[in-house]
């Protein structure tokens, strides 16, 4: 019997068309996310980051109890829950600390893609991750183990989930919706205003005679939306006492006019070119300043819709938190997927080239300008990133183990201090439990209040190193350098990491008395010693 060939299987094309977009855009973020990891020893463990990652190498109830702790302090605990996880995962190692946070950022990115293509298309989805990839703030920000990538990539999963709640209108929709934004309170308080500009948005989108939406809000839609409401403040009652003190915090009026506005329009040049270059070299800046200022003409009045409107809320976003005081470079990160959304679905969606073209040509000169920044290293305006702490540590680390004592106020140089000594620990290897010396201890290690409060105890020799820190805690060293400069004998001083803007500081900061060199170290000779330990062959007098 004659057998006949198998008739050719073709395979439809369809799994193709939908896995080459995935593939393209999987490409750029791998590698952002690659080039994050390779470049983490470049950048200094900042103090926000210390602080992070001591407290959540604690247990839960010392977490949920600085949740409640006092003004200032109170910080949402989901994501030091998280991190703490983490730690015990990979038992501290230092090279991994930074992980979960470029690894959230690059996920926050792929949403934002999809989003994008969503509202925009194809095209739209791929400029945001090469938007994502290229952008000089995230190359900073997006690293820092802090709650700040985390933030991101719930604001995308949010917007994402929002953005469903309205197409489908199902409650399943709803329900995730609600658990995402209450893991995004949780993680941020000022979440609370992105939450109501949603739901501003959602009204307007589904209100009465609106041209873009065929179908106005229903009373199912309205009880939907009810009920999120409720379950979002119900939900949220563990924290609200400490919300609304920490919203009384800051409904005062600034100190002076001026350093808001001048604060504000920093953290907005930052926003686009980020640290890498500062505002007062002109010949860099100015052009970055004007190719900032033509990127969001075109993008305004090249979109509409959705897009304009959440270029308008994180325009807002960005104001109130000025007003309150709570601007800062590393919160800038939470801005971005409203801002990022925006201008890559301009990119995608304008079809005039008179308009794409100078838009496109904007975008490339304001990046080009931030990387060259971070490629040269010579213009930044703020050096924390730079600070030689792990030298330093590694220095202080061997002045202790030959009879020192160290006394400092900065949480990064402790933080590097806990891993060049490692203190031990009882039956078991050692693991990050903590920084010195507050969560852990070690001999003759002290921030100046425990100094103090020890009775002043002065070894052979003793290492002053001043960092860092808030205007009380550098008068309590201040104290202590003077008690220490009058006691003992010779002393030998070095000053490292110049900051780039303490003129500008010394000119526009209310009230400032900040020092010119982000690092002091002074080494008091306090007793008699055959061989005096020393700090890295430092000699008298003041190096860099």
């Amino acid at each position: 019997m004659p057998t006949h060939p198998d008739p050719p299987q073709t395979r439809s094309p369809k799994p193709q068309r939908a896995i080459t977009p995935l593939l393209r855009d999987a490409a750029p973020l791998l590698m952002l996310g690659s080039a994050l990891a390779y470049t983490n020893r470049w950048l200094t463990l900042t103090n926000d980051e210390a602080s992070a990652i001591s407290a959540a190498a604690q247990n839960v109830p010392a977490i949920l109890a600085a949740a409640r702790s006092a003004v200032g302090n109170a910080r949402p605990p989901l994501y030091e829950l998280l991190l703490q996880v983490w730690l015990r995962i990979t038992g501290g190692a230092f090279d991994w600390l930074r992980a979960p946070a470029i690894v959230c950022f690059v996920l926050g990115l792929w949403l934002l893609s999809r989003v994008a293509r969503q509202l925009g298309g194809e095209e739209s989805g791929n400029a945001l991750v090469w938007l994502g990839a290229l952008w000089p703030l995230g190359f900073h920000a997006a690293r820092l183990a802090g709650p700040y990538s985390f933030g991101f990539l719930l604001i995308a999963a949010v917007t994402w989930q929002y953005l469903s709640c309205v197409r489908s209108r199902r409650g399943s929709d709803w329900v995730i919706f609600c658990v995402l934004s209450l893991m995004l309170l949780y993680t941020n308080d000022f979440a609370w205003a992105l939450i109501i500009l949603l739901g501003i948005d959602y009204l307007w989108r589904t209100s009465e005679g609106n041209p873009q939406e065929p179908e106005p809000l229903t009373g199912e839609g309205k009880t939907k939306a009810i009920l999120a409401t409720a379950v979002l403040v119900i939900g949220f009652a563990p924290r609200w006492p400490v919300f609304v003190r920490e919203i009384h915090s800051h409904l005062v009026l600034p100190p002076s006019a001026r350093f808001l506005f001048l604060n504000a329009a920093f953290n907005f040049y930052v926003f686009f070119v980020s640290q890498s270059v500062a505002p007062w070299f002109w010949r860099l800046s100015i052009p970055a300043a004007i190719g900032v200022v033509a990127l969001l003409i075109f993008a305004f009045a090249g979109i509409r819709g959705v897009a304009r409107r959440l270029l308008i809320y994180s325009t807002l976003l960005f104001v109130s938190m000025a007003l309150t005081g709570i601007l800062q470079t590393e919160r800038l990160l939470v801005l971005g997927p409203w801002f990022l959304l925006p201008m890559a679905i301009a990119l995608g969606t304008i079809e005039k080239w008179q308009w794409r073209t100078p838009m496109a040509i904007a975008l490339a000169a304001v990046a080009a300008i931030g990387w060259f920044g971070i490629l040269n290293r010579r213009y930044y305006a703020d050096s924390r990133f730079f600070e030689p702490w792990n030298t330093v540590a590694q220095d202080a680390a061997d002045a202790l183990r030959n009879g020192s004592g160290v006394i400092s106020n900065d949480n990064s140089f402790f933080f590097y201090l806990t891993y060049a000594l490692k203190p031990s620990q009882p039956n078991s290897s050692w693991r990050f439990m903590g920084s010195l010396p507050r969560q852990v201890q070690y001999p003759s290690v002290w921030r100046p209040q425990q100094w103090e409060e020890a009775g002043g105890l002065k070894p052979a020799s003793v290492l002053w190193i001043r960092g860092s820190s808030p205007p009380e805690e550098l008068a309590e060293m201040n104290r202590v350098g003077e008690k220490l400069s009058g006691e003992c004998g010779d002393r030998i001083t070095r000053y490292l990491t110049r900051d780039p803007a303490y003129m500008w500081k010394q000119r526009f900061v209310p009230n400032f008395s900040g020092p010119a060199w982000r690092i002091e170290i002074r080494q008091y000779f306090c007793g008699q010693s055959a061989n005096p330990p020393t700090i890295g062959g430092a000699a008298p007098g003041g190096s860099h």
